[in-house]
């Protein structure tokens, strides 16, 4: 796609030559090889042939390491060094980038670096109108939002739909068979799912975070009806990655029949 966007563009380089010189997949895997020429992931002793064959070759595969390498930094020395290391890190608990001087004065040159930060309270706790804790996460069968397992019938068909596990006593508790259309509601949203029993601890549930926000009027609700598990979780992110928090929330849970 790169390719041809760039020649319909007509790009062209200092010389008067294509700015995109590749037009295949190898063309185009034989650039990336030169991305990756002296990096920690080196895989210029890759090839389109080698890749067809065998289980899978580590990388950095060069020249050092023609069959690639099954173990990184066997040799204790890592790419901390202040002139090779890509970035000087961050703090981990306010995001704040450290500079040159502050990465020179831990000292690692070549050493690992390990950091560790204080636990820290959960944005909210399970209790009063909202007293089971909400844990979201992944199924066998699905990648993220689906774009592609979604797309194929075997993995579609595994699990078509999302639920909500509960502990079995607080199920037994709630009156919840499995089965059964559960609403579980947040401070922030609500989603009505079908009910599995048996998955989690007691006082915990959880949903998988794959599916929309729209089911299509099965038992799991009317048409229209709100199953993302992010209608119930919390607007905030890591300091660092900025990867948001998508994993806990304090819920309730009744019934939705």
């Amino acid at each position: 796609m790169f390719a041809d966007y760039a020649s319909r563009l007509g790009l062209k380089d200092k010389d008067g030559q294509p700015l995109v010189k590749w037009s295949t997949p190898e063309d185009c895997f034989e650039a990336w090889k030169e991305c990756t020429r002296g990096r920690p992931c080196d895989y210029t002793g890759l090839s389109y042939d080698r890749l067809r064959g065998g289980t899978g070759i580590q990388w950095p595969c060069n020249d050092d390491a023609p069959d690639g390498t099954e173990r990184l930094y066997s040799d204790l020395a890592f790419p901390t060094l202040p002139d090779v290391c890509e970035d000087y890190g961050h703090d981990i608990v306010t995001g704040a980038s450290f500079s040159e001087a502050d990465f020179r004065a831990l000292g690692a040159d070549g050493r690992a670096i390990l950091k560790a930060a204080e636990w820290t309270p959960p944005h909210e706790w399970a209790g009063g109108d909202f007293p089971f804790t909400l844990t979201t996460g992944r199924t066998v069968y699905h990648f993220h939002t689906r774009t592609k397992t979604g797309r194929t019938p075997e993995l579609q068909a595994a699990a078509p739909e999302p639920w909500v596990e509960l502990f079995p006593g607080d199920a037994e508790r709630l009156g919840i068979h499995e089965g059964d259309p559960v609403r579980v509601s947040s401070s922030r949203g609500s989603i009505v799912v079908p009910a599995r029993i048996g998955g989690p601890r007691e006082g915990t549930v959880f949903v998988p975070f794959h599916y929309g926000y729209w089911d299509t009027g099965d038992d799991a609700g009317p048409v229209g009806q709100p199953r993302a598990a992010n209608e119930l979780t919390i607007t905030l992110w890591d300091p660092v990655s900025k990867q948001p928090r998508f994993k806990t929330a304090a819920v309730n849970v009744e019934g939705a029949r």
